[in-house]
């Protein structure tokens, strides 16, 4: 039985609010996002960590869940080492947007553009740990970002065979487009 995915995000509740619209349409500009949705999925992580912050402040004898949140956000590289549980309600959604593969490629100097950058991601020139990662939304960890290389293809140089062989195939179909008109 195959498991059913479901949505990792929640659209905001007003539909039209001229003021949520230009913030949005800012950051797809600034972190070259394709679409909305995007956003929503980073507002959607943060939303999470600060719930299962709330709940931990609530609860207070749970230090094991509270140091594993604080290292989880310590290791994406939200947060300092020495960061406290409430260190995680000062977070916003571009803090998640800096940590995204695209945003990390562009910043590191690999491409001129946020949109260069995702075109090297989506095209499968990033390599993370030596392994190809093509989602521009992968969020790194800190050691994953030192671990950043790019591989950019070499570009093919021509070959002087294969321009002969293509002059030959190109006078040979003129000929036959001749012989094919006499008849």
């Amino acid at each position: 039985m195959v498991k059913k995915l479901k949505k990792t995000y929640e659209t905001p509740n007003e539909g039209w609010s001229e003021e949520r619209i230009q913030r949005e349409e800012e950051l797809k500009e600034e972190y070259g996002l394709n679409n909305k949705k995007e956003i929503y999925k980073a507002q959607s992580q943060l939303r999470s960590f600060r719930r299962k912050a709330r709940e931990l402040v609530s609860e207070e004898d749970d230090s094991e869940a509270v140091n594993d949140i604080k290292q989880r956000a310590h290791d994406i590289g939200l947060v300092k080492g020495n960061a406290e549980l409430e260190d995680l309600f000062t977070l916003n959604v571009t803090d998640f947007l800096d940590r995204r593969l695209q945003t990390a490629v562009n910043r590191r100097g690999y491409s001129d553009t946020v949109n260069e950058a995702r075109q090297l991601v989506v095209h499968g020139h990033v390599y993370v740990d030596g392994q190809r990662v093509n989602v521009p939304g992968y969020l790194l960890t800190k050691q994953e970002e030192k671990n950043l290389e790019v591989r950019r293809p070499e570009p093919e140089e021509e070959v002087e065979e294969e321009n002969d062989t293509t002059e030959e195939e190109s006078q040979d179909s003129e000929e036959s487009e001749e012989e094919g008109g006499e008849e």
